[in-house]
């Protein structure tokens, strides 16, 4: 595995994403540094949600980036690559189920998710300056509160405890393998592996919209983020405040 990476270890923080965001405030900050954190006080998913996660058992890390090449108009491929990175590192430890992207920022091991990603960007006029980009990964952790919609973890489906340092600089690794296709441009390439990736992708789902429940098919994610879905020959884009897949 390549090393150019920094790993800035902490027992508890607020979140790690709060951390990076304040150490870059006071200082410059190298690309591939790594906020690492056996606990968080205040973690977060997107919107209102919270990220659970015992003391020292599961990875919350916050990654910074320097997307100078990158468009502010093309920031969702930050997730994109991630995502991916995410995925292939679960491919290593993970055998038998599929792994797949939960737009716009989960990933699923079967119907469970395992891990959640949440960005900062810092953006001056039509330049791309910093990303922030948090991941909570489950690792060992055994046993989750029932308020948390169906988490799982990667003991609970090898049936064995992880070293959560290997995990990590696997997950670094995999990362930088597409980040390092998103700055030579090869867009197509990635596009094309996120959609192999997509929960639901070309598969007729149930979604929520409006208070109404209806039936679609998930055609795939524009430049911006937005989800299409085709609804009665009509495809129609979606912000992830508009619409929710409804999982039986």
């Amino acid at each position: 595995m390549s090393q150019d990476y920094k790993i800035l270890h902490s027992y508890s923080v607020g979140s790690t994403n709060d951390l990076a965001e304040a150490t870059l405030s006071r200082e410059a900050v190298d690309e591939f540094t790594v906020f690492f954190a056996d606990y968080q006080t205040n973690g977060k998913g997107i919107g209102h949600n919270i990220w659970e996660s015992n003391m020292g058992e599961n990875l919350l890390i916050s990654i910074v980036l320097h997307p100078v090449f990158l468009s502010p108009a093309d920031q969702f491929m930050i997730n994109k690559i991630v995502s991916l990175g995410v995925c292939k590192c679960l491919d290593k430890y993970i055998t038998g189920q599929r792994i797949t992207i939960k737009w716009p920022n989960d990933v699923w091991v079967g119907f469970g998710k395992i891990a959640g990603i949440l960005s900062r960007n810092l953006i001056m006029g039509n330049r791309f300056e910093t990303c922030i980009v948090g991941i909570g990964l489950n690792i060992n952790q055994q046993n989750f509160s029932p308020e948390i919609p169906n988490p799982v973890s990667m003991y609970q489906i090898a049936h064995r405890a992880f070293d959560r340092n290997e995990v990590l600089k696997q997950l670094i690794d995999d990362v930088k393998h597409f980040y390092s296709l998103l700055k030579k441009n090869l867009i197509d390439t990635i596009n094309q592996y996120y959609l192999e990736r997509l929960l639901f992708y070309n598969t007729s789902a149930t979604f929520i919209a409006d208070d109404q429940e209806f039936t679609g098919i998930i055609k795939g994610v524009d430049e911006f983020g937005l989800l299409l879905v085709e609804v009665e020959e009509n495809v129609r884009r979606y912000n992830i405040k508009d619409i929710s897949l409804k999982v039986h």
